[in-house]
């Protein structure tokens, strides 16, 4: 699609004005342009069929759309100051139109640069929880996000069972946990809850972004996927700081959320988190900023954590502790 037809299916919006688009970065699964008009800026995002990584990543273009619902569906569930507008859906050219945060930052941009903001730490949790208690058993919500070809594509496939293929000698380690990924349904789950994509607004709204892995499933994935950037960043920087964060997040989640019976999901959450590690050093698409050094020193440790059946946060944070402190010795 060319830039005049994405011209196009803006100038819908505008009354014929001709609009300027600026690229921004969209990661590596979509086209994201910078909207400019009189009436405001917006954000055009446009799937790839193919995403850009080295490994071959093919996916479903219609999950865009799975995106568009979900950020209608936080909204809704969590309230209107957690995820931007859905201004407009094209689905012939598989593209959406929603609001600009202008002037935010991502929790992730923060963190690399050495912020580390324990309120914005829980306020991500607080989000993560309440949009997971909100949607248990809600008849609207599973019958949107039911069907999780998305997610078998996004996440269980690139990240466990390649990663299961890499590591044949805990395949069926992680075999077990892409079942229990696949089977629970409990609620709604985005899917891609990490630091990159919760946007810290100028005016103190925190936003939620990027949930194309959208789907009703184990709230475990979330939490899990989201603490293991804290803990990679912890390995990055050799700093015990983000591990507290970690930490944080992870003991706010389980706090909000107050399952009854919810000890048998922690468990699983944690070796889901380990698996998690792993993926994201020999997954399809593997955290930029670890060095070779670092990627070993994950890779010998998640592998460790996994072989040895580690279903407990606590057990799992002390080992990542351990790992921070032979490095600092």
């Amino acid at each position: 699609m060319s830039l005049e037809e994405i011209s196009g299916v803006i100038r819908s919006l505008t009354d014929g004005e001709i609009v300027e688009l600026k690229p921004l970065s969209g990661g590596v699964s979509c086209i994201v342009y910078l909207v400019s008009t009189s009436r405001g800026s917006w954000v055009v995002k446009k799937a790839l069929p193919r995403l850009m990584v080295q490994d071959e990543w093919v996916a479903d273009v219609n999950r865009v759309f799975r995106e568009s619902a979900c950020l209608k569906a936080i909204r809704e569930l969590v309230g209107e100051d957690a995820a931007p507008k859905v201004l407009l859906e094209d689905r012939q050219h598989h593209m959406f139109v929603m609001e600009y945060g202008e002037g935010g930052v991502t929790w992730k941009e923060m963190l690399m640069k050495g912020v580390i903001d324990p309120s914005l730490t829980i306020r991500a949790a607080h989000i993560l929880a309440k949009l997971h208690t909100k949607s248990v058993g809600l008849e609207w919500v599973r019958e949107e996000f039911y069907e999780a070809t998305n997610f078998h594509q996004l996440r269980i496939d690139p990240y466990i069972l390649h990663t299961s293929r890499k590591h044949p000698d805990i395949s069926g380690q992680l075999l077990k946990i892409a079942d229990i990924l696949w089977t629970r349904k409990m609620c709604l789950v985005h899917g891609d809850y990490s630091p990159k994509n919760i946007l810290y607004l100028p005016d103190g709204r925190l936003w939620v972004l990027d949930c194309e892995p959208a789907h009703y499933g184990h709230p475990a994935f979330d939490i899990a996927f989201c603490t293991n950037h804290l803990l990679l960043k912890s390995i990055h920087f050799n700093g015990p700081a983000y591990l507290r964060e970690a930490r944080r997040l992870w003991a706010e989640y389980w706090r909000g959320v107050g399952w009854d019976g919810g000890e048998e999901l922690e468990r699983e959450a944690a070796m889901i988190l380990s698996a998690l590690m792993l993926a994201r050093v020999d997954g399809k698409s593997p955290v930029e900023y670890l060095s070779e050094e670092n990627r070993v020193r994950t890779r010998l440790l998640a592998k460790k954590m996994i072989r040895d059946g580690v279903d407990s946060f606590e057990m799992l944070s002390c080992r990542v502790e351990e790992e921070l402190r032979r490095e600092n010795i």
